[in-house]
């Protein structure tokens, strides 16, 4: 893959909004080119290539704002944008609380772009995937999966000065082992694909499978728990959506609310978002073009702030923290989507064998939430639950329905591991985009709603 770089992705934009008629106009354009070889049976059988460019138009005519969108990069087409754009702000109402698009200023560099992981092609993809299921064949088992590439591109300009460009990369690879009894599931993510560990990735994945044999039901009830990194991050994605953003804390529908300075949960849970952490996925500056904030929401369990793009900024008269969203997945009022919670120094088995009698989660498969303002989430586990009983594995469990307050949740934290990169099952299936660099932890009570039969 070839980055088209800033003049290409910038200039465009500059030139198109020369002639902008209104009183304030920005331009918006995401390229992003993904390249996604999937495997199933220990066999490669899709390799696909997608190259797309989305152009977003605003224009403000007195506080009135119009939006359109198109698909190319050609000055012509963006002109033409930007005409369509001021024309549905003339037939708009006004929003008397419009804050104005963003002002010139400073903003980091990018730091989320290998150009090494740019160029990898399909044959890269193909060499992890052979790694995979040349492990799985060694045990009997069949691996299934994904290996995607990604490089995006952002360039943004607006008539106050503004004019911002940044390129990306994400690697990702997963695999699902099967085996004649059950189901292991592992997963690396990172910006470049130095990061991801295909011998590791299919260890992981078999160790899961091989034990997943002679599930028995779990009763309902509280048990200790081990969360891995995965089924935190799905936890961690409903108190980003129910509770970390102005708008939730303007509707009243935050954890949040009225509760700035209070203990919320356990002092052992901190939580940050910072989208300019060398380790995570993003751009130095959101889609109005604001630079980035790292933003604490949770110290030591006390609740501490929530995110802003400008609109929620100007409700809560304070400055945007660059965290607008991209508006074909959310909507205004900030979004928390490069969420930090602070881990420690615990191995794995330290984890495990902490716990007297409980739970080993290893990954949910759907989740949802009942009680948004207590961010609880329920939620069935898949691919390997496991029952520990004086801190060993002891056999493979039904999957269960896990049903808790994430507040409880970490109130009960005993054990924390070091964090990795990992998103929620919905971002990991293109259906949400928060990445989280989260740790595995040990808590004392978690509680399990239901069991799948066996």
């Amino acid at each position: 893959m070839t980055a088209r770089g800033r003049d290409a992705m910038l200039a465009p934009l500059q030139d198109a909004l020369r002639d902008a008629k209104g009183d304030e106009a920005e331009l918006w354009v995401h390229r992003r080119r993904s390249a996604i070889t999937r495997y199933a049976k220990n066999e490669i059988h899709q390799n696909a290539v997608a190259d797309e460019t989305h152009a977003q138009a605003r224009v403000i005519v007195g506080k009135a704002m119009g939006i359109a969108s198109g698909n190319s990069l050609d000055p012509a087409e963006l002109r033409r944008l930007v005409g369509d754009a001021a024309a549905a702000a003339r037939e708009s109402a006004p929003n008397a609380e419009w804050p104005g698009l963003s002002e010139p200023g400073p903003a980091s560099e990018p730091r989320s772009y290998d150009a090494d992981t740019a160029r990898a092609d399909a044959a890269d993809q193909a060499d992890a995937i052979k790694r995979i299921t040349a492990a799985a064949k060694a045990r009997g088992f069949r691996a299934a999966g994904t290996h995607q590439i990604e490089l995006t591109e952002d360039s943004l300009a607006n008539t106050n000065g503004v004019g911002r460009y940044a390129p990306s990369t994400m690697a990702y690879l997963r695999a699902l082992v099967t085996s004649d009894t059950g189901t292991g599931w592992a997963e690396d993510l990172g910006w470049s694909t130095r990061s991801l560990d295909a011998d590791g990735v299919a260890a992981r994945a078999i160790e899961k499978a091989a034990l997943n044999r002679d599930r028995t039901q779990l009763p309902p009830g509280d048990y200790e728990a081990v969360f891995e990194e995965l089924a935190v991050a799905e936890v961690l994605r409903f108190m980003s959506l129910t509770g970390l953003t102005g708008l939730t804390l303007k509707d009243g529908r935050s954890f949040m609310k009225d509760r700035f300075g209070e203990q919320v949960t356990g002092q052992r849970f901190s939580l940050w978002d910072d989208g300019l952490d060398d380790r995570t996925l993003a751009i130095p500056f959101d889609v109005e073009g604001t630079p980035r904030q790292r933003v604490a929401l949770v110290e030591t369990g006390v609740a501490k702030g929530v995110v802003h793009d400008r609109q929620s900024a100007k409700w809560f008269n304070t400055r945007s923290t660059g965290h607008a969203a991209d508006p074909r997945r959310y909507g205004v009022g900030g979004h928390a989507g490069n969420l930090t919670m602070a881990g420690g120094d615990a191995k794995r088995e330290q984890l495990i064998r902490a716990v007297k009698r409980g739970v080993l989660i290893t990954r949910f498969h759907y989740t949802n939430t009942p009680d948004p303002k207590r961010a609880t989430m329920t939620g069935t586990t898949r691919d390997g639950t496991f029952l520990i009983e004086d801190g060993r594995i002891t056999r493979a469990l039904a999957n269960v329905r896990y049903t808790m307050s994430a507040l409880d949740l970490f109130a009960g934290i005993d054990l924390l591991g070091p964090q990795r990169l990992a998103r929620d099952w919905w971002s990991s299936n293109g259906m949400g985009s928060i990445v989280c660099l989260c740790p595995p932890m040990k808590v004392s009570r978690a509680t399990i709603t239901g069991s799948s039969p066996i």
